[in-house]
Formats: structure tokens, C-alpha cells, sequence
């Protein structure tokens, strides 16, 4: 179980991971919007301005959207 402190203090460190989009990218320096702000991280991996990534120790990894999901009415 984790207590909120502890998780801010995990925050204030970097560890945990912060979800974004990519709203510019400049050779290897990409900025991603985030809820605490822009921040501007070394992107792993192939992206482009719009997706998704979560960010982490000052990189970012691009997160897979599932656009296959069947609908199924009832």
C-alpha cells in the first residue's frame, strides 16, 4: 500500500512516470505537455507531434494506442 507522501516524494524524484503528448520535437530534444507543464526530454524510440508518451528520469517513450478495440452492442 503506498501513502501520499511517499508517492510525492517518488514524483519530486523522477521515478514515477508522468503521461504527455509531444507538441514539438528538435533533433533529439522533444517538449511534451504534461499535467505538471511542458518539460523537454530525449524521446526513445520513433514518435511524432501528437502521441502519446509517458515520461520518466528525463525520457520519453511512446505509448501504444489501442485502436483495434472491438465494440460490441448488446
Amino acid at each position: 500500500m503506498s501513502s501520499p507522501l511517499s508517492d510525492l516524494r517518488e514524483m519530486l524524484a523522477g521515478r514515477t512516470p508522468v503521461a504527455g503528448r509531444i507538441v514539438s520535437m528538435t533533433n533529439r530534444v522533444t517538449r511534451v505537455a504534461t499535467a505538471q507543464g511542458v518539460v523537454e526530454v530525449i524521446l526513445d524510440g520513433g514518435g511524432n507531434v501528437g502521441d502519446r508518451v509517458s515520461v520518466r528520469d528525463g525520457r520519453a517513450v511512446r505509448v501504444q494506442d489501442s485502436v483495434d478495440t472491438p465494440v460490441h452492442f448488446v
